[in-house]
């Protein structure tokens, strides 16, 4: 019966948690340490209540205590590892993945994490392989898919990338995040109509996030030729490995100096005055805010 009663508190947490009601979460997590202690669960879920709330330095904290207490509780090992890569702390995340995998091998979120910090690293082979492993665990894994189309997209595969986009709109046409996914493989392989609607469903979705939004209304600029070209160089850059960018950067400025100020000055103007029609078009006023 007391086992009924406390599992039946923890569940009314997570309710709260899958409402949105952070304070009252928050109230009710205490309230839960108060009375079971050493429940290491209790701690990891206070912890994945302010990762939620963006409050990480508490959710790495209360993590922490959840692993004090149980080395091995698998939530406060996601939540760690998700509040370190959420902070963009990639060396300390990529540590976190490497000591979480030794105990939860299977755990797929982990795979997907190492996949997307070798993607901002400019590294899409080895995100690639890391994909690959998420998705041999969760092979009909809608998030691991979108993801997956678009590593692809910018390894140029791009028939096994639309082959995941397909899969993975078959098995969840309702999430957010598989919708912005797809929206920058299609953008990636060109097919720029076919992003945009994407990401149109993305901001359907989930219309308060802010980086949906964002990446929303930059796919709408991309429809103004101008910009398009101009953005060309940066998506060069972008696909290089950073010091081979920089060192490019650098020669690129000594020999061609005068075209690159007046490239930078064509960028800035054309990167503001399409991104205030779209605002114009999307909010009916210059910004989006």
């Amino acid at each position: 019966m007391n086992e009924e009663i406390q599992y039946s508190q923890y569940d009314r947490v997570v309710q709260l948690l899958d409402w949105n009601r952070f304070r009252e979460a928050v109230k009710e997590a205490e309230n839960y340490i108060q009375m079971y202690p050493d429940d290491a669960d209790g701690y990891a879920l206070l912890g994945r209540i302010y990762l939620a709330m963006d409050e990480y330095k508490k959710a790495l904290h209360w993590s922490e205590e959840s692993l004090r207490r149980d080395p091995e509780n698998p939530t406060g090992w996601e939540v760690r590892a998700l509040t370190l890569y959420t902070k963009q702390d990639w060396k300390a995340t990529m540590h976190t993945i490497k000591e979480a995998l030794a105990l939860f091998p299977e755990n797929g979120v982990y795979y997907l994490l190492e996949g997307n910090i070798h993607n901002k690293n400019a590294n899409p082979k080895k995100a690639k392989v890391s994909f690959e492993q998420a998705l041999e665990l969760e092979p009909y894994n809608a998030v691991y898919l979108a993801h997956y189309s678009y590593t692809l997209s910018m390894l140029r595969e791009d028939e096994p990338s639309t082959e995941a986009e397909v899969q993975a709109l078959d098995l969840d046409p309702d999430n957010y995040l598989v919708f912005m996914y797809l929206g920058w493989a299609a953008d990636q392989r060109g097919e720029h109509d076919k992003g945009l609607d994407y990401m149109e469903n993305a901001v359907r979705l989930e219309p308060d996030n802010e980086q949906v939004r964002n990446e929303y209304v930059e796919l709408l600029q991309k429809q103004y030729k101008l910009y398009r070209i101009l953005l060309y160089p940066t998506k060069v850059f972008r696909k290089m490995k950073p010091w081979i960018a920089v060192v490019t950067w650098i020669l690129v400025w000594i020999i061609f100096k005068p075209l690159v100020l007046v490239f930078i000055v064509l960028y800035v103007l054309s990167h503001w005055s399409t991104k205030l029609i779209v605002n114009k078009k999307i909010y009916g006023r210059l910004s989006g805010n």
